[in-house]
């Protein structure tokens, strides 16, 4: 093997090491209640304010900028349901969690606005 080849190859070793170790899907607001009947583990990442003006059933509150202290506490054997107002801050909780080893992700695309646009039901 020459040089050059043997450092591309280093190269994508290091790449493969330092890419994504877990992974997450985006979801729409069907799938999302569907996990809620089922009893899944639903995380609003808005502030606290927000979440008392409205929530998914059964929802648990950790704001996303508090991600890194509440990150570890997930289970890692379930799946664990995303969401916010727009679909953004879930989105980078769901980035911040898959670095951090988690698989089993899913993202609400839309947040909030997306469940208010199909009618489903908030807890006030």
């Amino acid at each position: 093997m020459t040089r050059r080849a043997l450092l591309g190859f280093f190269a994508l070793l290091a790449l493969a090491a330092c890419g994504p170790k877990g992974s997450y899907q985006n979801i729409g607001p069907r799938e999302l209640y569907q996990a809620v009947d089922q009893g899944a583990v639903v995380v609003d990442v808005r502030t606290p304010q927000e979440f008392a003006e409205g929530h998914v059933p059964g929802a648990i509150n950790l704001p996303v900028e508090a991600v890194a202290q509440w990150a570890d506490t997930l289970p890692k054997d379930k799946p664990v349901y995303l969401y916010c107002r727009s679909g953004n801050r879930s989105r980078q909780a769901a980035e911040y969690l898959k670095r951090k080893g988690y698989t089993n992700l899913y993202n609400l695309e839309g947040g909030i606005l997306a469940i208010q646009r199909e009618g489903f039901p908030l807890v006030r």
